[in-house]
């Protein structure tokens, strides 16, 4: 048979497989990634993120691209990125990979030597891969192997096993976070990059745990369902933070300002990849040191805090509850927030007109909205806000529910319904 009929019939059963594969696509097909590293894309065509070599999701076949799923939703994704493959051969090879590259770059090279070129592959920190034997004339080498059982070889320093996360207990994990979080001093700020070619924000702090062996959020802020508890601290009088007010912090723990987050490393020190300096670098939240960062140390500009150590894992604890009037026309109406320890509630009720009054609610479980009451700034205007009617004196009252998202015993986690300290006065 000739070239081109060959063509054409592959063409046509690949076409004739697209219906299947669309009408499976949750059950029975997923993606791995087959490029060194693959950009995804917002609704609107702004870079969102990127995938590494090895890594799988799910995936929606519409008729003109392809999304693939990680772990905070779905993304296109340009197809000549992935290969599509049943389930069971992407679960296979999640079971397969032994290693990630922990360098900023690792060449799999087709033989065991130093002029073996040009290399199979290239990949960025953070790609999956099975290591094997090692080469029986020089042990500076193993073997590599990729998805669809290729194989070469790659010096080892450049690859580690895969982490199982907290195996090595609380203090020596926090130490990891931290030291592979330094691995990326000095990469390039780019918007939703997450390798040595350029990383954002939240890509910095999600590769440093998941170079740990854990799946955080992918996102600056705070989510329900995944495992970073909030964490509210106080700074002083005059809206700064000394070691003192800073104590519990620890290292690893996490930072979140309004659309950015980095990393505390101790000693009043953080990281963070940022636009201002178009780099990773370390600053400080301690006013007269050299590296202090102002705008971001002030405890006014910080949102939350977030720890993987929560103290009490199984409660939720609100630490305020507050109001700020605003004009809308010729009402005035009222804003609310509430700040809270623990892990991020799915689900909000608010009783604006007190305890007394629990048949006026308002319920808040919309991601976004949930997240402009929990984790916004301070006087937010996105904030849930409500206009009284009748003149009088409210107490307005809140309660937190936890009830899908991250839990470590499966249970409700809830707080007790908070009255705020403050009435709010209405008049006529």
């Amino acid at each position: 048979m000739k070239k081109g009929k060959i063509f054409l019939l592959l063409t046509f059963i690949f076409c004739s497989l697209l219906p299947v594969f669309a009408e499976s696509r949750h059950e029975d097909i997923m993606a791995v990634v087959t490029a060194p590293s693959a950009p995804l894309f917002a609704p609107g065509g702004t870079r969102n993120n990127d995938v590494v070599y090895g890594m799988t999701g799910n995936v929606i076949l519409s008729e003109d691209r392809v999304f693939i799923e990680m772990s905070y939703g779905y993304d296109p994704i340009d197809e000549k990125n992935i290969k599509l493959v049943y389930k069971s051969v992407a679960e296979e090879w999640k079971n397969l990979v032994t290693h990630q590259v922990i360098a900023p770059f690792a060449d799999i090279q087709s033989e065991p030597r130093t002029s073996s070129f040009p290399p199979l592959i290239t990949l960025p920190r953070g790609a999956y891969l099975k290591i094997g034997q090692v080469n029986s004339e020089d042990d500076r080498y193993v073997e590599a192997q990729l998805f669809g059982k290729v194989k070469g070889w790659v010096r080892s320093p450049l690859v580690r096993p895969i982490r199982t996360w907290n195996a090595y207990g609380e203090e020596q994990t926090r130490k990891n976070l931290a030291d592979d979080a330094k691995l990326y001093l000095g990469t390039s700020y780019r918007w939703g990059g997450r390798t040595p070619e350029g990383i954002d924000c939240s890509g910095l702090v999600h590769m440093a745990y998941n170079l740990n062996g854990l799946e955080v959020f992918r996102n600056s802020r705070p989510k329900y369902g995944f495992p970073i508890a909030l964490k509210h601290i106080k700074g002083t009088s005059d809206d700064n933070h000394t070691l003192e007010t800073l104590k519990a912090l620890k290292t690893g723990d996490t930072i979140h300002w309004s659309g950015h987050v980095g990393m505390y490393l101790g000693n009043g020190k953080f990281i963070h990849a940022n636009g201002r300096d178009f780099s990773t670098v370390i600053n400080s939240m301690i006013s007269g040191d050299e590296d202090y960062r102002e705008d971001l140390a002030r405890p006014s500009a910080i949102n939350t805090f977030g720890t993987v150590f929560p103290y009490s894992p199984e409660k939720l604890e609100i630490k305020e509850f507050y109001s700020a009037p605003f004009t809308s026309g010729d009402k005035t109406g009222y804003r609310f927030y509430v700040r809270v320890d623990g892990y991020a509630p799915n689900r909000a009720v608010i009783y604006p007109e007190g305890i007394e009054h629990k048949e006026i609610s308002m319920t808040i479980s919309e991601d976004i909205a949930l997240w402009r009451f929990v984790y916004s700034a301070r006087d937010s205007e996105y904030a849930p806000n409500y206009f009284y009617e009748t003149p009088g004196k409210y107490k307005p009252a809140v309660q937190l529910i936890n009830d899908e998202g991250y839990r470590p015993s499966g249970k409700t986690i809830s707080t007790d319904i908070f009255e705020m300290k403050e009435y709010i006065i209405v008049n006529e």
